[in-house]
């Protein structure tokens, strides 16, 4: 696990060694959710901040009518629920899901607020990239408000793909259709429409696990 931390954002720049002693000064332990399963859920009482090792999970909120608002999702390396603890809320809003099966690293929330009494050079960098890592996830939260906020579905769609796209104007689709319309915003049955119409349009082509986008120029204008 630790050669896995490595490689994450949380842990950049601190090497092997350094790691394992965090680990076992925060008594931080890792932990397998099946696809599904809830990480934790609205009202849950915050006390750990997670960072996902591999798979990917959803951050939804739950409405009574039964309606799920997938707000956004959290890809392998990077970390959740950490809003709350420095906020100081006293529970979560919403509701962290496992898309897939995943392993979760756990680490109590009091090890980011005590440094030890020698203020170890370790310690001050995994603070220092838990702030960078907040600023890109503001940043991502600001993009998917962009999204939502346009007045149409094609809009939406257009903005999502060059936003996802790879240099060969490949979008490989990581969410369910369902998942994706609900970050979307939308009915499943709207969005499967207004692909398969802009498909028709010419301007995307759509696989089982990829959406090509045929006419870059094109998409562009739908949001420009």
């Amino acid at each position: 696990m630790v050669k896995k931390l490595e490689e994450t954002g949380l842990f950049h720049e601190i090497n092997k060694t350094e790691i394992e002693r965090m680990l076992k000064c925060s008594k931080s332990y890792e932990r397998h959710y099946k696809a599904g399963e809830y990480i934790f859920r609205q009202g849950d009482k915050p006390t750990k901040i997670y960072l996902l090792l591999n798979g990917y999970i959803h951050i939804a909120k739950d409405f009574a009518s039964g309606k799920r608002d997938v707000l956004y999702m959290v890809e392998e390396g990077n970390v959740f629920g950490e809003m709350f603890l420095f906020a100081d809320m006293d529970n979560y809003w919403y509701d962290a899901i496992a898309a897939v099966d995943v392993d979760v690293l756990e680490i109590p929330w009091d090890f980011f607020y005590h440094f030890c009494e020698n203020a170890c050079k370790h310690h001050q960098m995994l603070t220092k990239n838990m702030l960078e890592m907040l600023s890109k996830k503001e940043f991502n939260i600001t993009k998917k408000l962009h999204i939502v906020s346009t007045a149409s579905l094609r809009e939406r769609i257009a903005i999502w793909l060059i936003d996802s796209m790879d240099s060969e104007g490949k979008v490989e689709i990581r969410m369910k259709r369902e998942e994706l319309a609900d970050f979307l915003g939308v009915a499943r049955p709207s969005l499967s429409r207004e692909l398969m119409r802009m498909q028709a349009d010419g301007l995307i082509e759509v696989s089982k696990k990829y959406i090509y986008i045929k006419d870059q120029n094109a998409v562009e204008m739908l949001y420009g």
